[in-house]
């Protein structure tokens, strides 16, 4: 046997040879080339082979060659050098498909049925076929459905802390050592929002129609700007706690229609939107009417008759004091007569709810 000289070893590179076995056969004499589709994977750099043979599609990825490696010898006839090549390789397996299609098939038994099934098989067929959905319908529906959503369309009111006083009272200090200081005027209405409401209310008469209870606060002392803003802000809020809810959904429904900006205010913190209307839940509602006593309390030296209160807006006694004793206030008698009184320590006594979240 004459000796072989290797001239030359040719690791992988870019490119490299690659042996490919047949699953279930070998090549023979009567093999024809066919022309095949090299993949690569980038994660390890290993190749996928995909050719076709006798109308069946035969797929292989590359061995790995961790443990071991497979090298092709390859002589030069007339020089006689020889190259060793390292390869890889690459095990074939056919792939089988069915060209029948399900689809296809069912329609075809569909047909069938409609044209050689009895009466009853034909019922059966035309119900099934009734009850297919068409999925991309259904999407498309879904998805202009969910486009027309918007934000007032949701009520979300349910879902709001009304389990805490503090969603029904205005900002409060309750750590505050003066009676004066647990509300504060400045915080009811900021600046620029007392000034507005005074610029659209000069000049114009909107103290003639206040409530009984509030005309006796405003015939009691003189009041400066912004207590007067805060007087007909109460007045609004009891107007509104008393207007039936019907009212309420009307699209040209206003409570102040002096000044837009105190009407903007009630109607935005006190009802909620839902389906497109102005609507008022329960929690609001009495939101509202724990914001008006504050007010009242404000502006009348925190102190306010509880008879007045109940008289205007048609209330028993203990559903005035219920609903006074969440702003922190007291019940007191002065004279011979109950008045809600704000003074400390604030009445902290935890009022029994309803399941509703009302009170």
């Amino acid at each position: 046997m004459s000796k072989l000289q290797i001239t030359e070893v040719c690791p992988k590179g870019t490119t490299y040879p690659l042996i490919a076995n047949f699953l279930h056969g070998n090549p023979t004499d009567h093999f024809m080339a066919e022309e095949c589709l090299l993949l690569k994977n980038e994660e390890n750099n290993l190749k996928t082979v995909l050719t076709k043979v006798d109308n069946l599609l035969y797929v292989g990825d590359e061995e790995e060659d961790a443990l071991s490696k497979t090298f092709i010898v390859k002589r030069n006839r007339n020089t006689g050098k020889v190259q060793i090549l390292d390869a890889g390789i690459v095990n074939l397996k056919p792939v089988i498909y069915d060209n029948n299609d399900v689809t296809s098939m069912e329609v075809n038994n569909l047909e069938l049925s409609r044209k050689f099934g009895s009466k009853k098989q034909k019922q059966i067929m035309e119900q099934r076929e009734k009850l297919k959905v068409n999925v991309e319908t259904v999407t498309e529906q879904m998805q202009n459905v969910t486009q027309e959503i918007t934000e007032d369309t949701l009520d979300l009111s349910a879902y709001q802390n009304t389990n805490s006083d503090d969603f029904y009272i205005p900002t409060i200090d309750r750590e505050a050592t003066k009676a004066e200081d647990v509300y504060k005027v400045e915080n009811m209405l900021t600046e620029a929002q007392y000034d507005i409401i005074i610029s659209e209310i000069d000049g114009k008469e909107c103290t003639a129609d206040l409530l009984p209870i509030c005309q006796e606060v405003l015939a009691r002392k003189t009041l400066s700007e912004k207590l007067n803003v805060l007087l007909i802000y109460a007045d609004c809020l009891l107007k509104l706690y008393a207007k039936p809810a019907r009212d309420i959904t009307k699209k040209n429904y206003v409570i102040m229609p002096h000044s837009a900006t105190l009407n903007e205010i009630c109607l935005s913190n006190f009802t909620s939107m839902s389906n497109g209307r102005r609507v008022r839940s329960g929690p609001y509602k009495d939101k509202t009417l724990c914001h008006a006593i504050v007010f009242l309390l404000l502006i009348n030296n925190l102190k306010i008759e509880l008879n007045s209160l109940c008289e205007t807006l048609k209330l028993s006694p203990a559903t005035a004091s219920t609903k006074a004793r969440v702003t922190g206030a007291s019940i007191a008698t002065v004279g011979g007569k109950k008045v809600v009184q704000l003074k400390l320590p604030l009445n902290t006594k935890k009022i029994f709810r309803r399941k509703s979240a009302k009170f």
